[in-house]
């Protein structure tokens, strides 16, 4: 489900006549000048690096992890959508029997029929136009979209990759030393509770492009020490190579049955185990039965609808002998009204001196 990746792409690249319209200003999220000036990927923050995953890739020259914000609720948006289109395919079906039943002269009042299947064809063509020029925007959260967003960290490079739906912001290209861990230490604060993915940004102040990018990477996790791990992990791996790190599992691109299982669950023993209780374990029992397939089934057919494209050729030679490295991503990278639009958003992302409390120019004002 990209609904988070929409929403902080939506908020960044809105053209100002939409804001009016909707009525949204903009929303300031001043950082420190300590905060965006220190380099991340040099301080180690746990003894225990861990690759919780699901990662798609691991050798020498890059690992691959999955990455999205909201995946533990992948499947809802599923069945709404089914939903939708059972409607205008329910519309076509009936007036389609009753063309048959009026070929095959099983029914005697053909001025009724024929009426009958006017009516539902044009039904259908409507609702059918109507779910592709506007329910669009929401089924393809999950459907008829990228199946997985991937995030590739390249050691020979020391880039970092973000593949998205173009709706989100699509492919983008950071320096490694531009990362900042958000969920801990300086960026951010301990989530412990929060059920959240291990949230990474890309400042302007370090890139130099004029709004934030920020991507969740790996499983949601109650445990604010498994963000740590796994940072760890990738940092340690960026650094210093495979040696003395644990070998991740490999997962795969395509649709399994018990793919979004784990991330369903996950909640539900959370719920157990902070009130072990006798109504909590009634309480889900029908969750168990009913909501946990519901869900299961519908992140499966979410993953059958969609498809996971190839990294573009620069990027999947990116780090081999005599490759070119591939460029970072620049405003010029995106259409003149989509430029306009984070042009009008990059006020947002202010850099505050907590010595002198005054905003830092740093070109982006």
């Amino acid at each position: 489900m990209y609904v988070g990746e929409f929403l902080l792409w939506f908020g960044n690249a809105m053209k100002s006549e939409t804001r009016k319209k909707l009525k949204m200003g903009y929303n300031y999220a001043d950082m420190t000048l300590k905060e965006v000036q220190k380099d991340y990927t040099q301080e180690s923050v746990s003894n225990n690096p861990r690759p919780i995953g699901p990662y798609y890739a691991y050798n020498d020259r890059y690992l691959e992890i999955r990455g999205g914000m909201f995946e533990n609720f992948r499947g809802i948006v599923t069945w709404i959508s089914l939903l939708m289109f059972f409607m205008p395919a329910s519309g076509a079906y009936l007036g389609l029997r009753i063309f048959l039943r009026l070929y095959n002269n099983e029914s005697d009042n053909f001025g009724s029929g024929v009426f009958a299947i006017f009516f539902f064809f044009v039904i259908s063509l409507i609702l059918t136009y109507l779910c592709i020029r506007y329910f669009r925007y929401i089924y393809r959260f999950e459907l008829f979209t990228i199946r997985h967003i991937r995030v590739r960290f390249n050691r020979v490079t020391r880039q970092v990759y973000i593949q998205r739906p173009k709706y989100c912001g699509g492919t983008v290209v950071f320096k490694w030393e531009h990362i900042m861990p958000s969920n801990f230490g300086e960026s951010g604060s301990d989530m412990g509770g929060t059920n959240m993915v291990n949230l990474m940004s890309f400042h302007p102040y370090k890139t130099g492009f004029p709004i934030a990018h920020s991507v969740g990477i790996g499983k949601n996790t109650y445990n604010p020490q498994d963000y740590k791990d796994e940072w760890e992990f990738i940092r340690r791996y960026m650094e210093h190579g495979r040696d003395n790190l644990p070998k991740p599992r490999l997962s795969t691109h395509l649709p399994m049955p018990f793919h979004g299982f784990s991330g369903h669950v996950s909640p539900m023993i959370h719920a157990v185990k902070n009130a072990p209780t006798f109504w909590m374990y009634i309480l889900l029992i029908p969750v168990f039965l009913v909501l946990l397939p519901f869900y299961t089934v519908g992140y499966f057919i979410s993953e059958c609808l969609c498809w996971q494209p190839r990294w573009p050729k620069v990027i999947r030679q990116a780090g081999k002998t005599g490759k070119p490295v591939p460029k970072e991503t620049t405003l010029s990278d995106y259409p003149p009204k989509v430029q306009q639009a984070i042009l009008e958003s990059r006020l947002e992302w202010g850099v505050r001196d907590e010595k002198t409390g005054k905003l830092v120019d740093y070109g982006n004002g």
